[in-house]
């Protein structure tokens, strides 16, 4: 796997500094960075909402296990789906990964007008989902739930399962984004991740009534120029370049 990366890195290197791609350097960087950015900002701001929600039905340990092996896990299928886009030709990583983030630009956008123009309210749907969380850890239990939650793999399970979920589609975006520059995709990566773990420490209220509506449309609008720009260049390279 090692190896394969490698090779995997020196290719689209090699494909994206030649003098024939149209993609500018500076725009790939610009993009890596903006799309790992948003997209671990706005999946992960409901893990980190989840979280700290849970953290005293749950406790702090379950918690943090549960978030942990879910990033972890979530990272792993980052880098799996990014070899496997290395592994098309060169010319149709751009097309792949354009349509990627298309999709997910529409998936954010779509979550904008939910909540901005329709009856749909993001805190609802936190506290909708908090809720199961805790049943369905707190209902194995029955009449004798203990105070504190025992530390296990299954009391963390839950918590595991929303952050794999969140995190699938973040890494998704960040596999995309990863296949044009990896270095500067782990860059926003690492600087979202920093930013929601100073906001949730500072204060959960933060997070919980921060407009949704904003932060779907401002990443939905980011992911539709950058997926149309690399979607339409991998077109040119297609048809009219010389791949």
């Amino acid at each position: 796997m090692p190896i394969l990366c490698f090779l995997g890195q020196e290719r689209i290197n090699r494909q994206f500094s030649g003098a024939e791609n149209p993609v500018s350097s500076d725009i790939i960087i610009i993009g890596s960075f903006l799309l790992a950015f948003k997209a671990v900002l706005v999946e992960g701001s409901e893990v980190a909402i989840l979280s700290m929600a849970t953290l005293k039905q749950l406790g702090k340990n379950n918690v943090l296990l549960g978030v942990l092996t879910g990033g972890a896990a979530s990272f792993a299928i980052f880098f799996g789906v990014r070899q496997i886009l290395l592994l098309f030709p060169e010319v149709y990583v751009e097309i792949l990964t354009g349509c990627v983030i298309l999709f997910f630009s529409y998936r954010f956008l779509r979550g904008f007008k939910r909540y901005y123009f329709g009856k749909h309210s993001f805190q609802a749907k936190m506290e909708k989902m908090e809720s199961d969380v805790v049943e369905k850890d707190l209902g194995r239990y029955g009449s004798g739930t203990p105070a504190v939650m025992p530390f296990s793999l299954l009391n963390a399970l839950p918590v595991f399962a929303i952050t794999l979920t969140e995190g699938f589609e973040a890494s998704l975006v960040l596999s995309a984004s990863g296949a044009f520059n990896l270095h500067w995709t782990l860059i926003g990566a690492g600087v979202s991740l920093l930013l929601l773990i100073v906001i949730s420490a500072i204060s959960y209220d933060y997070l919980i009534r921060f407009p949704r509506w904003a932060l779907d449309l401002l990443a939905g609008s980011v992911l539709l120029v950058f997926g149309s720009f690399f979607l339409a260049s991998g077109l040119y390279m297609t048809f009219l370049g010389n791949p």
